[in-house]
């Protein structure tokens, strides 16, 4: 279809279906990571907690020590650990099929409604967004395997890290969308 002056006004090719079905399992992973980890932050069971406010002799030794364990146990007593260390480990699977399939498909060709500017701010916003994929996780892991809540910095850290660079991408999206109404979301559904 051509509107006046020669431009096409057919919506850009979208992605892939695996592409897509990718894409948002990861955003579902971590939807679900982040409302188990805050329910397991607010959780009454002394475990896990992490931010040093166990009961008992042994409160705010480290995740999972709440009351005087010794450690993190998989499927051991706090399920809700359990869940958020299982989401993670999800999290870094699809992760990696991600990056295996986004390296050896071609993308669609940028919308042609994304200035240059936005191209590069896309890209660089996908680049931090991949990467935080594997960080949060591995810091996440990193704070259980030390056993240590000191290093729980480094893990809200990643955490923010992820969650400022997934309101740049959905900022650029929601942009498109109400504003631009360029339909540039059809892509990715």
């Amino acid at each position: 279809m051509v509107c006046d002056g020669g431009m096409s006004t057919a919506p850009a090719p979208g992605y892939r279906p695996l592409t897509k079905v990718l894409h948002w399992s990861v955003v579902v992973a971590f939807a679900v990571q982040f409302a188990v980890g805050y329910a397991l932050d607010a959780s009454e069971s002394g475990r896990g907690r992490g931010r040093g406010r166990g009961r008992g002799e042994e409160s705010g030794h480290g995740r999972g020590r709440g009351r005087g364990g010794d450690g993190y146990e998989p499927f051991g007593e706090d399920a809700l650990l359990t869940v958020h260390v299982l989401v993670g480990a999800c999290i870094v699977v699809l992760g990696v099929a991600r990056l295996l399939w986004r390296r050896r498909t071609e993308l669609p060709p940028w919308a042609p409604t994304l200035t240059p500017f936005e191209r590069r701010f896309a890209h660089r916003t996908e680049v931090a967004l991949y990467a935080l994929t594997f960080v949060v996780p591995v810091t996440g892991v990193l704070l259980l395997a030390s056993d240590d809540d000191g290093l729980l910095w480094v893990h809200v850290t990643a955490q923010v890290g992820f969650l400022a660079a997934l309101a740049c991408h959905v900022g650029l999206v929601l942009k498109h969308q109400l504003v631009d109404r360029d339909r540039l979301l059809r892509r990715m559904l």
